[in-house]
Parts: C-alpha cells; sequence; structure tokens
C-alpha cells in the first residue's frame, strides 16, 4: 500500500513566505437565491439546454446554508442529483479559497476538465488548480542526472528491464515539450519502475532553494498556481498527507469539500499511518553507498543484512497467519536496523562533498534515511488508536500502522478550524461519528431524480444455494450464462474474490456468444472504454470496480454481484474496530460498510433517466437474513423478484 506521511521534523520541508494571495478574508454569506440562479445559467448552457433537478438545487441551498452558517454538512445525493455543480456552484461564490478533495483520479479528471470550468465561465474572478502528490510530476533534476540513461536500476540495486528502460527515453522525450510534468499527462500508462526514475518522494526533495533547478520546478509550479487559486482539486490521499505534515502542504484554505466522502474513513486511517518494509532500508543503502566513502560501506552491508533478516522475519510470522501486531523476532530486527540506519544516517549527515552535485545526491539519501528512522521510532511507540498489522505483495511483507480511530484526530485538526462539506451517493450509518463530526454536522438527503420502480428491477434467485455451499460457483455461473444471453452481454458482473471471477469468467465465456472482458488483462482505462463501446461486451471485475464506474446508455443493462461485500473476518484493522464496538460489533462495523459497498455497486446500473436494466445478487442472505431490511433500505427503490423467468423476460423487452 503506497502512503505519504511526511514527519515534523523532517529536515527539508521549506515553508513558502505568505504571499498576498495566501492572505484571504474567509468565507462571507452565500445567499440561497443567488446560488440557484447561478446554478440556472450553467444549465442553461449544458447540450439540450440541461434539466431542472430540484434535488440539485436542494444541495446548492443547504450548502449556500452551511457556508453562512459556517456549520459542517454531510449530504447524501442519490445518483443523478448533480452533485458537482451542486457543490462548485456555492463554493464560486463563497468568496474563500475552497479545496475539494475527490477519492478517484476519474471524479478529479472530470471537476478538473469538465465541471469547474463550467462553473468558472459563469462566476467572473473564480480561479482554478489541480494540485497531486510530488511523485505525480516529472522532477527535472533526476530527469537530467539520467543523463544518457546508464544510471537505470531498482531502488535495491537491481537492474531495470529493457522494456523499462525503453518506456523511461520515451518519458525523458515526453518531458522536453511539457508544460506540466504531470505523469497522467503521457499518452501511454507508464510502468512504476520507469516513472521512479524521474520523479523524487517528498523526503528526496531538496527544495526549491537548494536545488539546482528548482526555479523551473514542475511540482512548484503548480503549487503556485494552486496558491493563487480560489478553487484548489486534489485527492484525499494528498489532503491526509496535508493532515499528517501539519497542514503545510495545501494553501491555507477556509472550506474543505470531499466528494465520495464513503472513502474517507479508510483513506484517513491509511494515510495518517505508515508503512515500513526491507525494501526501504535496501533503498537508503542502495542511494548512500556512491555518496559515502569505500571504507564506510561496511556499514551500508549491516544495513543490508538486517534488510533480509527483518524480510525473512515477517514472512515467517505472515506464513504462521498472524498479521495483527509484530513478533517478538520482527520487534528484535527492527530495534536492530534502527540501530544500523542511525550509524549510516550519521555518516551522511557528517559526509563532506566537493561539489554541488555530490551535496545534491547526498541531500537526496538523507532525507529518505531521516524519515525511515522517525517512522521506525513511531512503529515502536505505536499508541492504543493505532494498529500494526502485515500485508503480503508478490514481493514481500509489509508492515503497516493505521489509525484505529480517525475521529478525534480529525476533529482537532481539522473541523475546528475548517468547514467541511461531506457527500456522496452513500453515506455509510455510523460515518458522521466515525468521522468526529457528532454533533457539529447537518445532514441531509436528496433522492435521485431517476425512476427506479419501473426502470430498474432487483433480483436474488429463490431455490439458490448459500454463498458458502460447494455448488454455489456452479450455480452462479449458470445463472450469469442465462442472463447474459438474456441481456445480450451489457453486464457488468462484480465479485468479491479475484480467484473466483477468473474461474467463473472462464467457465461462462464456454457457454455465452458475447465476448468477455476480465480485470488485469487490460489497463483499467482501456477495459472500461471497451466495454462502452463494445455493447455486446461483458465485464468481469472485482474492487475498484464496485464504484467510479460510468457506463450510461445500451452498453450496460444487468449488473450481478457475486456475494455482500462483507469484510473478511480475519482483516486485522476490522477486527480492532470490532473490538472497541464491543458485542454490536457486527451492526456498527461490518454491516455499514457492506451495506454501503453493496450500494456503490448496484449504483453502476442506472446513470441516466434512460437507463434501465436488473441487478442481481447471488447471494441469498440479502432475502431472508433479518438485517436484510437495512440493507435494502439503503438500495435505490428498485422492484424486486426471485424468479429468473421475470428478469430474463424483462431483458428481452430491453433488448427487443
Amino acid at each position: 500500500m503506497d502512503t505519504f506521511d511526511p514527519d515534523d521534523d523532517f529536515p527539508y520541508v521549506e515553508l513558502a513566505e505568505p504571499t498576498s494571495s495566501d492572505l484571504r478574508s474567509g468565507l462571507h454569506a452565500v445567499e440561497g437565491d443567488g446560488a440557484v440562479e447561478l446554478l440556472a445559467s450553467i444549465t442553461q448552457d449544458l447540450p439540450g439546454g440541461g434539466e431542472s433537478r430540484e434535488g440539485q438545487r436542494v444541495m446548492v441551498r443547504s450548502i449556500a446554508e452551511a457556508i453562512t452558517k459556517r456549520r459542517h454538512l454531510v449530504v447524501e445525493a442519490g445518483t443523478g442529483v448533480g452533485k458537482s455543480l451542486a457543490y462548485l456552484v456555492p463554493a464560486a461564490l463563497a468568496g474563500g479559497r475552497v479545496v475539494i478533495a475527490t477519492a478517484t483520479k476519474n471524479l478529479q479528471d472530470q471537476l478538473a476538465s469538465k465541471d469547474a470550468p463550467l462553473v468558472a465561465a459563469h462566476a467572473p474572478g473564480m480561479s482554478v488548480a489541480v494540485l497531486k502528490g510530488k511523485s505525480n510530476y516529472l522532477c527535472k533534476l533526476r530527469a537530467n542526472e539520467m543523463g544518457g540513461g546508464n544510471q537505470l536500476s531498482f531502488d535495491d540495486g537491481g537492474e531495470l528491464p529493457t522494456s523499462v528502460t525503453g518506456q523511461l527515453r520515451q518519458v525523458l522525450d515526453w518531458s522536453e515539450n511539457s508544460l506540466s510534468g504531470d505523469k497522467d499527462e503521457l499518452g501511454f500508462e507508464v510502468d512504476s519502475r520507469a516513472w521512479r526514475q524521474v520523479s523524487v518522494t517528498p523526503q528526496e526533495c531538496l527544495g526549491r532553494q537548494k536545488c539546482p533547478v528548482g526555479h523551473i520546478c514542475f511540482h512548484e509550479r503548480a503549487k503556485e498556481i494552486a496558491a493563487s487559486s480560489d478553487v484548489i482539486i486534489v485527492n484525499s490521499h494528498l489532503y491526509g498527507a496535508h493532515l499528517a505534515a501539519g497542514g503545510t502542504i495545501l494553501p491555507e484554505h477556509d472550506m474543505v469539500i470531499f466528494d465520495e466522502a464513503h472513502e474517507m474513513l479508510d483513506t484517513f486511517a491509511s494515510v495518517l499511518g505508515t508503512s515500513l518494509n526491507a525494501t526501504r532500508f535496501r533503498a537508503v543503502a542502495a542511494m548512500a553507498r556512491p555518496v559515502l566513502n569505500p571504507v564506510e560501506h561496511l556499514h551500508l552491508d549491516q544495513v543490508l543484512t538486517t534488510a533480509d533478516r527483518l524480510a525473512a522475519a515477517l514472512e515467517i510470522q505472515f506464513a504462521e497467519g498472524v498479521t495483527s501486531g509484530i513478533s517478538l523476532e520482527v520487534e528484535a530486527q527492527l530495534a536492530e536496523g534502527a540501530a544500523a540506519l542511525s550509524v549510516v544516517t550519521e555518516k551522511i549527515r557528517t559526509q563532506l562533498t566537493d561539489n554541488a552535485v555530490d551535496e545534491n545526491r547526498r541531500l537526496q539519501v538523507l532525507g529518505p534515511a531521516v524519515h525511515l528512522t522517525n517512522d521506525l521510532l513511531r512503529l515502536s511507540k505505536a499508541g492504543s488508536d493505532e494498529l500494526l498489522w502485515l500485508t503480503k505483495s508478490e514481493r514481500e511483507v509489509t508492515i503497516e500502522l493505521s489509525l484505529i480511530d480517525v475521529g478525534p484526530r480529525l476533529r482537532d485538526e481539522l473541523w475546528a478550524s475548517t468547514t467541511g462539506i461531506l457527500t456522496s451517493a452513500t453515506i455509510p450509518d455510523n460515518l458522521i461519528r466515525d468521522l468526529g463530526l457528532s454533533g457539529d454536522a447537518d445532514f441531509i438527503q436528496v433522492e435521485s431524480p431517476f425512476d427506479y420502480p419501473t426502470n430498474a428491477v432487483l433480483y436474488v434467485p429463490e431455490n439458490f444455494p448459500d454463498r458458502v455451499d460447494a455448488g454455489a460457483e456452479a450455480a452462479i455461473i449458470e445463472e450469469l450464462a442465462s442472463l447474459i444471453t438474456a441481456a445480450g452481454g451489457r453486464t457488468l458482473a462484480l465479485f468479491t474474490n479475484r480467484s473466483v471471477m477468473k474461474r467463473v469468467a472462464e467457465a461462462v465465456g464456454e457457454r455465452i456468444l458475447t465476448p468477455i472482458l476480465v480485470q488485469d488483462t487490460l489497463s483499467r482505462n482501456a477495459l472500461i472504454e471497451r466495454f462502452r463501446s463494445e455493447e455486446s461486451s461483458s465485464l468481469f471485475a472485482v474492487t475498484s470496480y464496485w464504484q467510479g464506474i460510468d457506463v450510461p446508455g445500451d452498453s450496460l443493462r444487468l449488473v450481478t454481484i457475486d456475494r455482500l461485500p462483507f469484510q473478511r473476518p480475519d482483516d486485522p484493522l476490522s477486527i480492532a474496530r470490532r473490538e472497541r464496538a464491543g458485542e454490536d460489533a457486527f451492526h456498527q462495523v461490518d454491516l455499514p460498510r457492506a451495506a454501503m459497498l453493496l450500494s456503490q455497486g448496484v449504483g453502476r446500473l442506472i446513470r441516466s433517466t434512460t437507463d434501465r436494466g436488473v441487478v442481481a445478487v447471488f447471494d441469498t442472505r440479502l432475502a431472508t437474513k433479518n438485517y436484510r431490511h437495512r440493507m435494502i433500505k439503503r438500495l435505490p427503490p428498485m422492484r424486486r423478484t426471485r424468479l429468473r423467468s421475470e428478469v430474463e423476460e424483462f431483458l428481452q423487452e430491453l433488448d427487443s
């Protein structure tokens, strides 16, 4: 898991002097009627004259009132309300600087390229900027150091494959003419190993004053534009990094709007924590080797030896199935690693250099060394509100430190000084409490304008095996083959397990005539684009495809869900939250999260007023368990059936 945890005592964070654009006058009252009038003028310029949406106007007025009263507001806005314009319009009239934080890149791109410019065109003087984390921008100093491309290696010293070096040369060619240096503007999906060669973490950055090319730095330019803008669009991870850094990353602002707010709890639990593995030790050693004198390399060898022992200890603990906490052996290796790293860090700190190039390299390795040292200290002093747990990737086991309860920190460091507007199509039952807003936030629900009873059917098959039964997978294959055939393809099949998805996709593919697209066979964007353009295709996917996908029209008429998306019972963070919740843990922790994710998955079906289709859930618990009413209450008001014949008839009618 990628995290960013800037330490308060990181030695090379440079705080810019306040400029006139940083000195904000604060929010001022926003008149509801005026905001609605501005909304009307904007929607009239949309293709076809736009639509009059009562829910959107309600949301605009509520946000205007929240700004005027300096009250936090949480808005559950059903699909189709048009929440982006509903919060951008009051933000344009608020007077102070506003930060908008999104959970997905798709929404960030939509806001930056479409919605925000549309509002700005009708709100004279409103300026908009996009700001991303430092590692999203090409570092000109790193690019210059690449020279002829002869210094290409992994952080741990391993050699990069030819395919990666080829991409790197493409990136370097692109950088010669790029105005932004933003990775997302590349014409291809760059391998992370190639991008790592030309980007820096915040800890590696020399800072504008010390860097020889700081005056033409892409990231510094983006920060300057943001500092002079009224609306700054970021992602939620960067906002979490801003909080972790003591509020030093983003310009001062009066209000923050969190779209896709249902993601906030897990995002902040992660970003306000940190992660650590053996690769971080190896990376520091590899970076330090050309900086230190050869006689001091024995200290680097000690760091590498400790890294190997730590990796082995973590593998053993993970193989034993103990993923919560760290073993005594892991703890011992972390202590040895901290001691070895301390010696290396001091050698780097006191190393004398003869020229500017060597001095820059010394500073670039000192930052990560200090950062790793601070993370080791933080792990050794993890508090009762923090959890140490293990995750495993293809390469290694990583120690994660996450906040179990983010509410107190957000209450003290965010909500006390900044007006918050939170919105999503689905707000989990306990989100306001869990984010530290209990008693301090108003809550409204704005219904979707879509005619769900007419246009959508919710289907849970009868006489169907329990999801844990041996015959459940075969039954799902049978249902999918029949329903996809009736729908003429046009299916988004969502799964909670990647292995199950692959097996079912292969089996269904042998029984139907329409094509199947499977997650991981192409990039996410390429898969979604093919799914949109090839109307008879079906897309089988897990995880992130449950939310953030927008496929209106004839390409999507059937959404299937293989099982209710409850968190795994052995997930360490969920276990810790359950322990805090006590006897009512299922209703306080597991059920709200599962209901939210189910609602997000169901929400992929109806994306416009003309969309029609079926949601099929192959988990009979949605029709039989006593908590079913609480889950169904979170779903759109679709017609419900348990008869496949009714579903097939409805789908065939749509096809004709």
